[in-house]
Formats: C-alpha cells, structure tokens, sequence
C-alpha cells in the first residue's frame, strides 16, 4: 500500500492550483484525475484582478470596460479592476509540467477511484488496482450537487474574415421570458469569444443553444466568420457551505468557491486554495470563505436567486440596474467577494425595496430557491 501525506482528488482549476502552491511544502502529495490528460475540457476563466495571485503571467486578455445592454446601455469602468481571462490550456501548460518533475507529487491521469474508506485516523483510497493510504483528502469533484438554477453557457470561438472594432459585453439581454443573456470578449489573438448563458432550472444542451449563438452573431457581429472551436459548461448556483468531513476538505466549486449569483469562481478558488497552503504550513490565516463579509453576500445571493427563479423578467431589470446605478468600483468588489460594508450598504439602497424584501422574507422561511 503506497503512502500520502495528501490525496487530491480532481486535476480542474482546484485541484491544481492547490498542488501547484503544495510543490515546495515536503508533503508527499498523490494528485489523482478521472479523466486522461488528452480528455482535458479546455475553459476560459474570467474575472476582475481584485488581487495578486501565482497566475498572473497567464492572463492572455485584460479590459478596462465592459458593456452591458438590456432596453438601454451602460459602461462598466473596469480600468482600477481590470477583467482578465486566463486558457486552462495555458493554465495545464503551466502547472502540469512542473507538477510532473516534483519529487513530492504524483499526478495521476485515467484514476478509476473505487472507494474511499476511513481506517483510524487514515483513509484507504481504492484506484484502479491499487491501494493508497492517505492522512488527508481535498476533494474537488462536483457531479452531485444539487440546484434549482444553473448557469449553462455555450460558447463559439470566432475569427472574423471582414475586420471590424468589437465591444466587449459583459451581458448583452435578449428579449426571451428567459433570464437569457450573450457574453462578447474580443481576445488578443483576434479572435472573438461569444457566449450564450441561462440562468435556469433547466439544463440546456449544446444543440439547444446553437441556433441563438449563430444568430446573434450574424444580427450582432459579422455574417463572415468561421469557428476556431466552441466551450460548454454548467455551473450549480447555490450557496455550497464549505465543510470538512472527518478531513475530507471539499475545494473548489464543492467547497463554496463559486459566488452563487454570478458563477464567478476563479479568485475564490485561489484565496481558498492559499489559505489551504498556508494552513498546512503553519502559517495563520484567516479562511476567506468564513468570513462575516462572505456569509452576508451569501444570503443576499440566495435572495436574487429566488427572485431570478421566480421572476426572470424582472431579474434582467433588477441585474441591469446594478451595474447602472452603482459606482463601478462598488460593483466589482461586490462581484469579486470583496467589498466594503460601505459598498454593500450602497448597493442594498438602490435595490427595489419591495421585491426584495418579499423574497427575503420568503428565504427565511425556504431554504430552496
């Protein structure tokens, strides 16, 4: 039986960044992925830099603004923020190699795990034909959490053969009773991203999704384009609690790294896997998905949640009028899970009173959207 100070489970963004941070810290480390590594799902991951982190070099895109369009249009001045994307291609390219020539870890690709058993203060991880035994787990997999909303996003990677200047759009809303929205990058390469996402009980499929795509970029952008290759995902919007389970850490979008809200999950998983890092060394930190600020963001998630579920209409309304009627600043420290009391006072105040003291209401009652 082969020995670990630590098992981690899943190779995504997770998984990943916590071993990267792990490379140096003398703990034997077993990092062990389902599936294999020419199986890989590439993504992008978008988010405002609200803060240094170990990736920085692989940000490939950075906008000081965004557009966001419902009924009118409104500009997002990201220039103290900048929003920044980072390829999990180049994300993979970057840590894995190095993952690879650690003396301390082992990275497992195609690990069929059987079962998991605690034995005393160890746990028994059955892989394929092999036996481990392993003093603690972070466990990234996030197949069976349950929502009641989704985000499902769907997105074409184009190049356009007729140049033009595009805009990047953060929400552009349809008209459809759906809260329904298409998301426009231009990236550095020259090409362009262009994403449909739901915000919905219903888990849309790929095929599902294509006829809007196509269509918006003919009315939108260009008739004249070709497609480079195209990115699917869903994502569970619920406020996940992080645990631990007689030391099975769950990390990552099963350990309450992703803002329920927006889906937003990147910085998170960053903050929480330096936390996780820092901890094992010994070094005090506070856990940043504990914090008073994180639980009052939580609750008023879970809120707009219920209003999105029950009212989409009126939601696309309710998600405009955030970015319109707040100081940008504001806006994305709320979004990036570090904002002031002052920011969330401000943003509480020019929220529709009645509807959300309805469902605010109704949470106290429901713990289900």
């Amino acid at each position: 039986m082969e020995k670990y100070d630590i098992a981690i489970i899943g190779a995504g963004c997770a998984g990943l960044s916590l071993a990267y941070k792990l490379i140096d810290s003398g703990l034997r480390i077993c990092v062990l992925e389902k599936f294999s590594r020419s199986e890989r799902i590439r993504k992008t991951w978008s988010y405002w830099k609200s803060e240094p982190h170990p990736f920085d070099k692989l940000e490939s895109n950075s906008y000081s603004s965004l557009e966001i369009k419902y009924k009118d249009t409104t500009l997002l001045d990201c220039s103290n923020y900048n929003y920044v994307s980072i390829d999990s291609k180049d994300f993979d390219d970057y840590v894995i190699p190095q993952l690879d020539e650690s003396a301390n870890i082992e990275l497992v690709f195609g690990a069929d795990i059987k079962k998991i058993n605690k034995v005393h203060t160890q746990y028994n991880i059955e892989v394929g034909n092999k036996n481990l035994s392993v003093e603690n787990i972070f466990d990234s997999r996030h197949d069976n959490i349950e929502a009641s909303l989704y985000q499902v996003f769907h997105g074409y990677f184009i190049r356009l053969n007729d140049k033009k200047t595009i805009t990047p759009k953060l929400m552009d809303f349809t008209d459809s009773k759906d809260f329904h929205f298409f998301y426009v990058l231009p990236k550095n390469d020259g090409s362009i991203l262009v994403e449909s996402t739901y915000f919905s009980p219903k888990i849309y499929k790929k095929n599902e999704m294509t006829n809007a795509i196509e269509a918006y970029i003919k009315d939108n952008i260009s008739s004249d384009y070709e497609v480079i290759r195209t990115e699917y995902g869903v994502i569970p919007m619920t406020s996940v609690d992080p645990k631990m389970y007689d030391h099975i850490n769950k990390i990552g979008i099963s350990g309450g790294a992703t803002r329920s809200s927006t889906g937003y999950t990147f910085m998170n998983i960053q903050r929480q896997t330096d936390y996780i890092a820092n901890h094992l060394k010994k070094i005090p930190t506070v856990n940043p998905l504990k914090t008073l600020t994180w639980k009052i963001l939580r609750k008023m998630d879970h809120v707009l949640l219920k209003i999105i579920f029950n009212k989409p209409t009126i939601s696309k309304d309710i998600m405009f009028n955030l970015f319109k009627k707040n100081n940008s600043n504001a806006v994305i420290r709320f979004l990036s899970d570090k904002p002031s009391i002052r920011d969330i006072l401000k943003i509480i105040l020019n929220m529709p009173k009645l509807i959300f003291i309805n469902y605010a209401i109704r949470s106290i009652f429901s713990k289900k959207i």
